[in-house]
């Protein structure tokens, strides 16, 4: 056989071309290299896997040895036993967060669900307060705009639940 040379390829190319208009120019090129590939490819002799020179054959006897720790991973060791007992105390002191979600979730459900004779038109006070507040302040700088509704919504709390005001007020030492 004779060996292919580009001249030979590419009309080799061409005549493919007119048969297979429908596919693209990329992939027939590439059939046709891929063709011409393994053509000189059956004239070479296969090499079996260890002939090549990534494969290395492993020692006949292997040994573990433990690697030491550096400085580093002391200094994180040391870091770890240190605050060890800080981070135990924090999970035991709290619930997980999703379980505090979900069970006040719960309760306000259930409050809400059969709520006190005075909650409702409290609530509403103190809705119309903060929104009185939203609406005067639309016009000014920021601080008004987060001052403000928050500043009459706190008052109409306090208008609605003076006694638990009150105790806010003596704990906060305002």
């Amino acid at each position: 056989m004779e060996s292919f040379s580009t001249k030979k390829v590419f009309l080799i190319y061409l005549s493919q071309m007119g048969k297979l208009t429908t596919m693209p120019a990329g992939l027939i090129y590439a059939s046709v290299s891929v063709h011409a590939v393994k053509e000189e490819e059956s004239k070479k002799q296969l090499v079996k896997p260890e002939q090549l020179p990534i494969y290395t054959a492993p020692p006949l006897q292997s040994k573990y040895v433990e690697e030491q720790p550096g400085h580093l991973q002391m200094g994180f060791a040391s870091i770890r036993t240190a605050t060890g007992c800080y981070i135990g105390w924090c999970k035991m002191s709290s619930p997980p967060p999703p379980f505090f979600f979900v069970q006040f979730g719960k309760d306000a459900y259930v409050y809400l669900k059969n709520p006190p004779r005075d909650f409702l038109p409290k609530m509403g006070v103190i809705t119309v307060s903060g929104l009185a507040g939203l609406v005067s302040a639309r016009k000014g700088s920021k601080f008004k705009k987060i001052t403000y509704p928050l500043g009459l919504a706190t008052l109409g709390a306090t208008v609605c639940y003076p006694v638990q005001s009150i105790i806010i007020a003596k704990v906060s030492s305002f």
